[in-house]
């Protein structure tokens, strides 16, 4: 995995002299990450998922491998590295 800081700016935010994004530290993205997908916010959940691991994340600290597997399920199917689903196949 290579290191991608570029972000595409957002331009609504930039005129009002927002950041066009944000960085924050690790532990609080995972703690966000951990809410979101307990919250049921999937969209986000998965969203801030790919940011991270776009950014360089290595891994999550966690004993549960449910949470692990949720955190890379779409990294791991997008690379084709793993098929979660019955019905998907390796390229």
């Amino acid at each position: 995995m290579e290191k991608n800081d570029t972000q595409e700016p957002n331009t609504e935010t930039d005129i009002k002299g927002n950041p066009s994004y944000y960085k924050i530290d690790h532990r609080l993205a995972v703690l966000i990450w951990e809410v979101l997908l307990e919250e049921g916010w999937i969209d986000l959940e998965r969203s801030l998922s790919r940011i991270m691991i776009d950014q360089g994340c290595k891994g999550i600290e966690s004993k549960d491998m449910v949470i692990l597997l949720c955190f890379w399920k779409d990294y791991l199917e997008e690379n084709n590295l793993a098929c979660l689903l019955p019905t998907d196949q390796l390229h």
